[in-house]
């Protein structure tokens, strides 16, 4: 049996894993904007870059298997989940507004996971 407090936390806990929201403040907009510099001007560090995408994707629980890749004028997220927890990604879509967005199922040791595509065009 759980304790009056238990239940009470419990209860707090589910409410809270319904209505998850991420509070990233200005990131996604900071972050759009210097892969906007690197992309257009080259302007700025891809490893400093690809470590805030990560942590980007991870405040959002959107977990990655593998390091984000950045090449030319896009960049890749590689989730380590089959599901796509679609609201979610649209949070980012609406910080990451100026960029294309593509979902791409792969198979991966017989496993189907996701790719997330984002593609700057200018």
């Amino acid at each position: 049996m759980y304790s009056e407090e238990e239940k009470k936390q419990l209860m707090q806990d589910l409410v809270e894993m319904e209505t998850f929201k991420a509070d990233v403040g200005d990131e996604g907009k900071i972050l759009q904007e210097d892969l906007k510099e690197y992309f257009i001007n080259g302007n700025g560090d891809k490893e400093d870059l690809i470590l805030r995408l990560e942590l980007y994707f991870y405040a959002f629980k959107l977990f990655c298997r593998k390091q984000a890749k950045i090449s030319n004028n896009q960049f890749t997220i590689f989730l380590n989940d089959s599901i796509l927890k679609w609201n979610l990604i649209k949070l980012v879509m609406d910080d990451l507004t100026d960029f294309e967005f593509e979902i791409e199922a792969v198979n991966e040791n017989n496993d189907v996971l996701i790719n997330l595509n984002f593609t700057l065009h200018y």
